[in-house]
């Protein structure tokens, strides 16, 4: 009984302090701060994590893989660190930059991707194959259908991208992909305008390089097989092969990879074609053009993506081909377009040249019309205008007013014969040097750019022209290239060049590579955003700044039919084999760029009487000689300038002292060839000034008014002399 009692009392007892912890515990979180406080959440998390991880700790299993995966983490960070190498996110960056654009694309900024399918673009122009010129463009494989809208008269090749090498087994991972090479319609379409059809092995990241080259030659035998086939029986033209970042300790592998290939292929047909592409930066010589040069016709040279560094990404130019003198030169930016007379009178640009597509006599009846009704409605009648010259009876239509006050051109009557008529125009855009010439003698000539887009033209706000000449640029690429592959052999290079651009967001701290966007997107989102436009004309390259309520967020590095067709003229001028575009299809339905390659490759060429060939038309280099002497003043003005000023100090002394005797004077001011001297120097004083200053246009006015003017002052110094020499005994 004694004992049952104790126990009652124990747990009455074990109840009061369990009660007591409790109260306490509760009074311990009841403070001012409530449960659902910011202090409380995290105090709270802590203890879940704490429990967590003793959980985690009791399990030394767990435990041991948990440290073994922080070590080599850590170990890896430590190594990449000594060796100077990018941490495990600069490398996902990087293999962003490198590899993305052989997947679909991103998604536009904010914008609907799926809009109206391709308009089909089949022009009547070709190349022809006496030009021997390679104009050859990728095919990927998402790109689903859109060869349909291809023009392959343009075209001498096309690869089909592409054969995923599987590095395990040497087949590919694409199985989808290499049935549409096979069995769709790419390869009949093409051959019916005879362009050959390439399928491109590829092969990216050093890993899987790596694997491929240490595995058993047995998967080597099985790719070359494979490619064979699919060759055979799809009744391709070659192969395109694609290998990127091939670590240095396997370049002999790859080297000997390369010739077995080549070998197997012209084998079966020696007509077969073996292109191959070519890094921007190969500092070991990995893809070596001399000991390939017997295996492979083409070198394609990666010439885009010039944002990936040595070093990293660097925000900046897709395709940078750089202009010394784009400072010193005033651009035009010209624009042909066809569009009614109304239409015409409402651009805001300048009219350089009208040219109205109809007959003789609609013209004629058109400018009577326009005359009559000037003369009638106007509301002063002026005389002062050609009645013959359509141009100056638009320019009175246009800046003139009715009766009532109203724009002329705004009539019922008038507006009605200007919509009937159809004209062809050129439009201009004009903006100044970044540093004017005012020294005459060299003032260069300014640049003229062809846009073939309306919409950039418009867009088109700032000429950016400051020159970087440490840039690495496509110059100094083909320079590198036709250095190793040697002299006479400059055709066997291919300059690959981009139709997409890279989209950087400026928002952040640090500006973030996001991915590449198509040509036609990046259109579209300029029309879209009403991006901002900029031209650069160091690096003829093009800029869109995309903004929205909080300012600016994204800049889209890209080219257009403008800035690749100074590059397509770059490339027929060093004499390298031809281009190639990646990629096909990222015009959508815009023709611009189809058009820039008929004008590039299918116009530029003439058939030579004399020597029984078609040769490529050199592009005249204007002013070249009067530009080389002024860039070279401008470059060491200051130096000049001190230089002369010392010079003219000294000069001045010495004259001064030398007036002192009187022979001297004698000479110096009653000499007939000294006074033809003083006439010269005027001249080329008031020539220089007046230069300098603004106030001639005029070359030969300005030579006129010099002359005169320097006769005059050595008229009235002599006259003056004169007379202080009669006046001496």
């Amino acid at each position: 009984m004694k004992h049952q009692k104790l126990t009652h009392i124990l747990t009455f007892l074990g109840i009061f302090l369990f009660s007591c912890v409790s109260t306490l515990s509760i009074a311990q979180y009841d403070d001012p701060v409530d449960s659902n406080s910011v202090a409380f959440q995290q105090e709270l998390a802590r203890q879940l994590r704490l429990q967590k991880l003793d959980k985690i700790k009791a399990n030394d299993s767990i435990q041991s893989r948990v440290d073994a995966e922080v070590n080599k983490h850590r170990l890896e960070m430590l190594t990449r660190e000594w060796w100077g190498l990018p941490t495990m996110r600069e490398a996902a960056r990087l293999d962003k930059a490198r590899y993305e654009r052989y997947d679909e694309y991103m998604e536009p900024l904010g914008l609907n991707k799926n809009r109206s399918n391709p308009i089909r673009y089949r022009g009547r122009s070709g190349i022809e194959d006496e030009q021997n010129l390679i104009v050859m463009g990728w095919h990927p494989h998402w790109q689903g259908d859109a060869y349909k809208t291809y023009n392959y008269k343009l075209l001498t090749h096309i690869a089909f991208h592409s054969y995923e090498v599987n590095p395990f087994t040497g087949s590919y991972n694409n199985f989808q992909a290499i049935y549409d090479f096979k069995y769709g319609d790419l390869i009949p379409t093409a051959h019916l305008d005879t362009c050959n059809v390439l399928l491109t092995v590829s092969s990216h990241g050093m890993m899987n390089n790596e694997i491929f080259f240490t595995s058993e030659p047995i998967v080597q035998d099985n790719l070359i097989d494979s490619l064979l086939s699919i060759v055979l029986s799809a009744d391709a033209d070659g192969i395109d092969i694609n290998f990127e970042e091939v670590p240095v300790e396997y370049k002999l592998d790859f080297i000997k990879f390369v010739k077995e290939l080549s070998f197997a292929m012209r084998e079966t047909n020696s007509n077969y074609t073996i292109t191959m592409t070519v890094p921007m930066h190969d500092p070991n010589n990995v893809y070596d053009l001399e000991a390939l040069a017997a295996w492979v016709d083409y070198f394609v040279i990666t010439g885009y993506n010039f944002h990936i560094t040595e070093s990293g990404l660097k925000k900046g130019p897709m395709a940078p081909l750089l202009a010394k003198d784009a400072n010193v030169r005033g651009t035009h930016f010209r624009h042909i377009e066809t569009m009614t007379l109304d239409s015409l009178l409402r651009v805001p640009y300048t009219i350089q040249n009208i040219v109205v597509l109809h007959s003789e006599e609609h013209i004629k009846l058109l400018t009577d019309s326009l005359h009559r009704y000037i003369q009638q409605l106007a509301a002063s009648t002026t005389d002062d205008y050609n009645e013959y010259d359509l141009a100056e009876m638009l320019r009175v239509i246009r800046l003139s007013d009715t009766r009532r006050g109203d724009p002329l051109m705004n009539h019922p009557t008038i507006e009605g014969i200007l919509r009937r008529t159809w004209c062809e125009v050129e439009l201009l855009k004009d903006f100044k040097p970044g540093e004017p010439v005012k020294f005459f003698l060299f003032k260069p000539k300014w640049n003229v750019f062809d846009v073939k887009e309306r919409d950039l033209f418009q867009r088109i706000t700032t000429v950016t022209s400051k020159v970087d000449s440490s840039m690495f640029d496509l110059r100094a690429l083909v320079e590198e290239y036709k250095k190793e592959i040697g002299e006479g052999y400059e055709a066997s290079l291919i300059m690959a060049l981009p139709y997409h651009g890279a989209v950087w967001n400026i928002r952040g701290e640090k500006d973030e590579f996001e991915g590449y966007l198509p040509y036609s997107e990046v259109r579209h989102l300029i029309s879209v955003k009403r991006a901002k436009l900029y031209y650069d004309k160091a690096t003829q390259s093009l800029k869109a700044i995309v903004s929205d309520t909080l300012g600016p967020s994204h800049e889209i590095f890209f080219d257009n039919s403008t800035s690749l067709g100074l590059k397509y003229d770059f490339t027929i001028e060093e004499g390298l084999g031809g281009i190639a575009l990646w990629s096909l299809g990222a015009d959508h339905s815009h023709q611009a760029l189809w058009t820039e390659l008929e004008t590039a490759f299918a116009t530029k060429r003439f058939w030579n009487t004399q020597a029984n060939k078609y040769e490529k038309l050199k592009i005249s280099k204007s002013n070249k000689v009067g530009y080389t002497i002024e860039y070279t003043m401008r470059r060491f003005r200051n130096l000049i300038l001190a230089t002369l000023f010392f010079v003219a100090i000294f000069i001045a002394i010495s004259f001064i002292f030398s007036l002192l005797d009187w022979k001297v004077r004698d000479v110096l001011f009653y000499s007939g060839a000294f006074r033809i001297f003083y006439l010269v120097l005027f001249t080329v004083l008031v020539l220089v000034f007046g230069s300098y200053v603004g106030l001639f246009k005029n070359k030969m006015a300005t030579f006129l008014i010099g002359t005169l003017l320097g006769i005059l002052l050595t008229w009235i110094a002599s006259t003056m002399v004169d007379k202080e020499h009669d006046k001496l005994p």
